[in-house]
């Protein structure tokens, strides 16, 4: 079985039913792949909701509702992603510390990060597996 994280991104596409993230909603509802979301990204989507950068069409109760309906569980930020994040290298061009949390949670729990996010590519040298979209 396949681990999978989903990043901010992902989330915010997901609930906007962007076209980025169709075949992907596909295999969530279908498949019984193994799908969760950090506590970061869920902080992260918070923080945007709350400081009006963001609006979606669905509340914070309703996105977090949905993702237990899709049984996506929720990796909280322990002591083995902390050692990982201890030993990732701040890249000068990507030092943003929301993203190096999500990042250092799916090395620590072993899953493929989900991200349309360019910049992480960059961090698979150091034993990130991820999946762009």
């Amino acid at each position: 079985m396949k681990r999978f994280l989903l990043d901010t991104c992902v989330i915010i596409w997901y609930v906007s039913e962007d076209s980025r993230t169709t075949a992907l909603a596909e295999d969530i509802n279908y498949f019984q792949e193994d799908y969760a979301v950090s506590v970061e990204t869920l902080a992260e989507l918070l923080q945007l909701l709350q400081s009006g950068k963001l609006r979606l069409g669905a509340s914070f109760e309703a996105i977090i509702k949905r993702l237990e309906e899709l049984n996506i569980c929720i990796v909280n930020f322990d002591t083995d992603v902390l050692h990982t994040l201890k030993v990732l290298p701040v890249l000068k061009h990507h030092a943003d510390p929301t993203d190096r949390r999500i990042i250092a949670t799916a090395i620590a729990t072993r899953r493929t990060l989900i991200s349309g996010d360019e910049k992480f590519s960059d961090y698979v040298a150091y034993g990130l597996s991820l999946l762009e979209i």
